[in-house]
């Protein structure tokens, strides 16, 4: 009966481990996604912003030729 339980035992914590360790792989897959994601998004705003900085900068210096 102890030895029953014992294999028993052996066999759920082995079970619990092996599925933690799939989920912890998923986990760590879908959060590296999300970073590459998230960084993406930085690039692109960052481009943006830049492309608008020089685009503001280049009607300011217009405007400011003409009126003054």
């Amino acid at each position: 009966m102890a030895l029953t339980n014992l294999i028993l035992t052996v066999a759920g914590v082995s079970a619990v481990v092996l599925l933690m360790r799939s989920d912890v792989k998923q986990t760590a897959t879908i959060f590296r996604r999300n970073v590459r994601q998230i960084r993406h998004w930085l690039e692109q705003e960052s481009t943006a912003a830049a492309k608008y900085a020089t685009f503001h900068h280049s009607v300011f210096a217009l405007i400011s030729f003409f009126y003054f």
